[in-house]
């Protein structure tokens, strides 16, 4: 049934609704809506009851949440500007002639009340927007950076993998490497299908980014360790460890070299363009020496 002299108030009604919708995301994204946890009322009311503890989280920190907030965020704003507009212009101001004798109002007074409530809707969907772009450039890039850089703390070690060690030249990449950009991967086949039109693969550029940045950066201080250790040694003149006709430091160098020809791979599986990503290209200037070192 619909009552004419109430449309405004249904119309309030929605937008109501729709704020308080808002005001719930915005919280939640805020990091201020906690989850879990048990209810200390329901506890001291049942003390024989046996209650099982949820753990306490906040939704804006895990990936796949945010990612599906935001999803069903802009499913929302769709139905809005879309279906649910379509739905409320139609009904106050129908286009067939025998719903409008019977509206008792005139055309130009129809097609202003669907333009008013146009505008109303539209403009209360517009909040949406601003949501799923933070959802994805804000929070789910710098979890997801997080998540890529904490395998990064082996570019260390590898100097340390062929120091006074005696071991063989290497021949592919370090085991780390394929762990760096993972959860990136796994999170990009997961949510492919509800990643909203609009975000396109800025979010992926942001992490690759800062990845390769901090990468680059891990590289170029073991890089520098590494020829001050060759300095040190050629000072003291001692006897360098061969292998294969190679030096430790040139082992490294040629496994640094192995390591950032795996990251780019990884970089451009991502449907990037590895040479616009100021890190990947610094990674190539810094490992180009060791090109030498390849097996002809």
């Amino acid at each position: 049934v619909y009552l004419r002299p109430l449309t405004h108030r249904f119309l309030r009604g929605a937008m109501q609704l729709i704020g308080r919708v808002l005001a719930f995301v915005k919280d939640g994204a805020d990091g201020k809506i906690q989850f879990g946890g048990t209810d200390q009322s329901e506890a001291e009311s049942d003390p024989s009851e046996t209650s099982v503890a949820t753990p306490v989280y906040f939704w804006n920190e895990r990936v796949e949440d945010v990612a599906v907030v935001a999803w069903e965020v802009t499913i929302l704003e769709t139905c809005l500007t879309h279906d649910y507009l379509d739905y409320i212009a139609n009904t106050v101001s129908p286009n067939d002639k025998e719903s409008r004798q019977s509206t008792h109002n005139s055309s130009l007074e129809l097609e202003e009340i669907r333009s008013l409530a146009s505008e109303v809707l539209v403009e209360c969907s517009q909040e949406f927007s601003p949501l799923v772009s933070q959802a994805w450039n804000s929070l789910i890039v710098d979890r997801l950076t997080k998540q890529c850089c904490i395998p990064l703390t082996a570019v260390k070690g590898v100097a340390a993998t062929y120091r006074m060690t005696n071991r063989p030249p290497p021949s592919q990449a370090s085991p780390f490497v394929a762990s760096v950009l993972r959860p990136l991967k796994e999170f990009n086949t997961t949510f492919s299908s509800r990643t909203p039109p609009q975000i396109g693969d800025v979010w992926k550029q942001k992490i690759v980014e800062a990845v390769s940045s901090k990468y680059s950066i891990a590289v170029e201080d073991l890089i520098a360790t590494v020829k001050r250790t060759e300095e040190a040694l050629k000072s003291r003149k001692t006897r360098k460890m061969m292998a294969g006709g190679m030096s430790d430091g040139e082992k490294v160098k040629l496994q640094l070299l192995l390591d950032y020809r795996q990251y780019k791979k990884d970089v451009e599986e991502l449907g990037l363009e590895s040479d616009s990503i100021e890190g990947v290209v610094k990674l190539n200037q810094l490992t180009s020496e060791a090109e030498s070192l390849l097996p002809k």
